[in-house]
């Protein structure tokens, strides 16, 4: 049996053999959240999950929460996606990660729905909105800020 597909159709069946995630979204603006049923953290691009990721390091964050999202968890004490950190994607290690590098610092950026309507600077508890870098990395569930 043969089957004729067009060039289009040639181009994005070789990408999806290649699956070169990493030159697709290295640079791409991407918003990662922590996904609580897989234990690590999800990587969306233009609204869609493109990777799962135990490490991820960002350049030019902003740190954001959907106030709707933050209230309804109070309402209905069960979470859901509502806190992002959105940057430009600059390195990742996908899930299941077996090399996760170390924490870089104590900069530690928090965020607890049950507490805080931001996310927060863990020693200070003073809300936080950006970075210039951040570092996430999932073996302890936390965020680092290497350059602010």
């Amino acid at each position: 049996m043969k089957i004729k597909i067009n060039e289009s159709q040639y181009r994005k069946l070789l990408e999806t053999i290649t699956n070169d995630e990493e030159k697709k979204f290295i640079g791409k603006k991407v918003m990662v959240y922590r996904n609580l049923h897989k234990d690590t953290f999800s990587i969306q691009y233009k609204s869609r999950i493109v990777l799962y990721a135990d490490y991820v390091k960002l350049n030019d964050v902003e740190f954001r929460v959907r106030p709707g999202g933050n209230e309804k968890v109070g309402r209905e004490k069960k979470k859901n996606v509502h806190a992002f950190v959105i940057g430009d994607l600059e390195d990742y290690c996908e899930y299941p990660c077996g090399d996760i590098p170390n924490e870089p610092n104590d900069n530690i950026v928090t965020y607890d729905p049950y507490k805080y309507k931001s996310f927060v600077l863990k020693s200070t508890n003073e809300p936080i909105y950006n970075a210039s870098k951040v570092e996430m990395i999932n073996s302890k569930n936390k965020i680092f800020i290497t350059k602010l």
